[in-house]
């Protein structure tokens, strides 16, 4: 192993106080209107696995519509599930508290990893800066599986290595690393198992560490991170099958790889990566010159690790054409931990030098910006205009908000001039203050009033049938409508003329989408659970329709109808692809604004 060592750096009384500033201004940002936003995306997907499978007392294996839900491993759905018991029933806090735990602790653990190597400036900077990134702010507030994994992975990596760099027992070291990548496993399928062998094994290739990649602690940490996979594993192929151990470790992976597309996600993916960093990410920009590079020169070690883990990770998510920004968004903490090592080296360089200089810049530039950003939100709060109507903000949070911005600009600019330790802390909770209050205001209120909450829509079909009435869905239907339904929706195989509707169903839902036409059937486009045969073979009354889109459209794309079977049965086909008559349903809440 390389003997380089480490200056110890000893935990002391101010580390105690970054510390809890730390837990309690992430905990603040993320815990403050966690529910005022309805569930989307995987939320209610999550929701209602959990709530099927306290109702059936079955923790192996979990269930959509009774069916076997073999898209993910099990342990965010327990996690929801968990905390639905604690609280008595499966709620929107329920579905988001593992997030928001998550993004807590990676901050912790963040300071903690940069702590051991570096100053407590360093630390709490890394800790503030990856939970005020723009990404993380929008995610980690949602009952997602990203935080929970990026939470797992980003112990794996930086314990691992933590324990590599103090010289912790190999037995130790390789525990912790594959012990979290189970873990994470158990989240996300096999993606972090990969991360984990490829960037340790890529880091001690270039150190030339052989003896401690192939070595029998090592294998002993293989050992521990099968026996947690097969805990679950083998008990859940015993009760169901081998397809549904494949799909719940391979199934989505499928729909992201291709050709179709792909030299535009090349160029697009990278622009996205750097928009969901900001606003911390353009200080990276600094390292183009070589007198901020070697100020990291004693750090190097530390620097490789990091920068081999985003270099090994990346090209998963940059070729994958359907990978989605916030695939990337676990390893945010090692690029966290990079701006935060840059910005403590080159805020306590010499003055004059431009390492120095490239800090009050970035001081100087987000402080106009700040500035400028209250000076408009002041503006639209007194002035109504009717073209920004979806991100007008009541007057009284708008002059709130112009002070807070305007107050972030004075602290800037006052780093800016004085350069002092007391002013680049206060410069560094100053902006990620203001970014936070920026989701957890304006954002969250632009969001609240834009997406669509089908409470009262769904509240409203159920008026529509009799008392104990069953409702089936005809194939799957949507989570959403599902989570604001409560009660279970049993599925049925889709009637045709060789499986008819059973005797005893007289009222049904199915999706219904504009993408679904004979035309898209006949070509094959899409996911086949995204289609429809396009007829029933019985007549049938439309009741009413609800919009389940994520957002308010004119033109709605997602929606759930409601029918009634007429009997006595007769054997007409009815196409289902059109609406049979016009219907009217509220689609959404009036927005609530804090």
């Amino acid at each position: 192993m390389d003997t380089t060592e480490f200056k110890a750096n000893q935990f002391c009384k101010i580390d105690l106080i970054y510390i809890a500033v730390l837990a309690i201004v992430v905990s603040v940002i993320f815990g403050l209107r966690m529910t005022d936003r309805s569930l989307v995306g995987e939320e209610p997907r999550y929701g209602t696995a959990a709530r099927e499978m306290i109702a059936a007392g079955d923790w192996l294996v979990f269930r959509q519509q009774g069916q076997v839900f073999a898209e993910r491993p099990p342990l965010t759905i327990w996690s929801v599930a968990f905390v639905g018991l604690a609280r008595g029933e499966v709620d929107v806090v329920a579905v988001r508290l593992a997030s928001v735990i998550s993004i807590v602790l990676t901050s912790l653990l963040l300071y903690v990893y940069v702590r051991s190597f570096a100053s407590g400036f360093a630390a709490f900077s890394a800790g503030l800066i990856y939970p005020t990134m723009g990404q993380v702010l929008q995610i980690g507030r949602m009952g997602e599986s990203e935080p929970f994994f990026g939470l797992l992975l980003s112990s794996s990596l930086m314990l691992w290595h933590l324990g590599y760099m103090k010289k912790w027992p190999a037995v130790l070291t390789w525990t912790f690393g594959f012990g979290f990548a189970a873990l994470a496993a158990l989240v996300k399928g096999p993606q972090a198992p990969i991360y984990f062998m490829a960037i340790v094994g890529v880091y001690l290739l270039l150190r030339r560490d052989w003896r401690f990649l192939f070595s029998w602690p090592t294998l002993f940490g293989g050992v521990v991170f099968v026996s947690i996979v097969a805990a679950w594993q083998v008990p859940y192929y015993l009760a169901t099958d081998w397809e549904s151990v494949v799909a719940t470790w391979t199934g989505l992976a499928k729909d992201r790889i291709g050709t179709e597309g792909l030299f535009s996600h090349l160029i697009k993916y990278p622009l996205d990566t750097f928009v969901c960093l900001l606003p911390w990410g353009p200080f990276l920009f600094a390292l183009i010159f070589r007198p901020a590079r070697q100020r990291l020169s004693e750090l190097s070690p530390v620097i490789t690790f990091l920068v081999v883990a985003l270099v090994v990770s990346y090209p998963t998510v940059w070729f994958a054409i359907g990978a989605k920004e916030r695939y990337f968004l676990p390893l945010y903490p090692c690029i966290a931990a990079i701006i935060a090592i840059v910005i403590d080296r080159c805020a306590s360089a010499d003055l004059g030098t431009y390492p120095r200089r490239s800090w009050r810049q970035f001081q100087a530039g987000i402080g106009v910006i700040v500035g400028a950003a209250g000076i408009w939100f002041l503006a639209m709060g007194v002035f109504s205009f009717s073209w920004l109507e979806s991100i007008h903000q009541p007057r009284w949070f708008a002059i709130l908000f112009a002070f807070l911005s305007l107050t972030t600009c004075w602290i800037c600019f006052q780093g800016f001039k004085y350069g002092s330790s007391k002013w680049n802390f206060a410069s560094i909770l100053a902006i990620g203050l203001f970014f936070g209050v920026v989701n957890l205001g304006i954002i969250t209120n632009s969001d609240v009033a834009r997406w669509n909450d089908p409470t009262t829509s769904v509240a409203k079909l159920k008026s529509h049938l009799p008392q104990s009435s069953e409702v089936v869905s005809l194939g799957p239907i949507d989570a959403r409508f599902a989570w604001y339904y409560e009660d279970p929706i049993r599925q049925i195989a889709w009637p045709t003329a060789e499986t008819p509707l059973p005797d005893n169903v007289d009222y049904f839902v199915f999706m219904r989408r504009p993408t679904d036409t004979p035309e898209s059937r006949s070509a094959g486009r899409g996911r086949s659970w995204y289609r429809t045969p396009g007829t029933v073979p019985f007549e049938w009354e439309e009741l009413t329709m609800i919009n389940c889109d994520r957002v308010i459209r004119e033109v709605e794309e997602e929606t759930v109808v409601l029918g009634r079977v007429v009997r006595p049965l007769r054997a007409v086909v009815s196409d289902v692809t059109q609406p049979r008559k016009k219907t009217s349903t509220a689609k959404t809440k009036s927005p609530k604004i804090y």
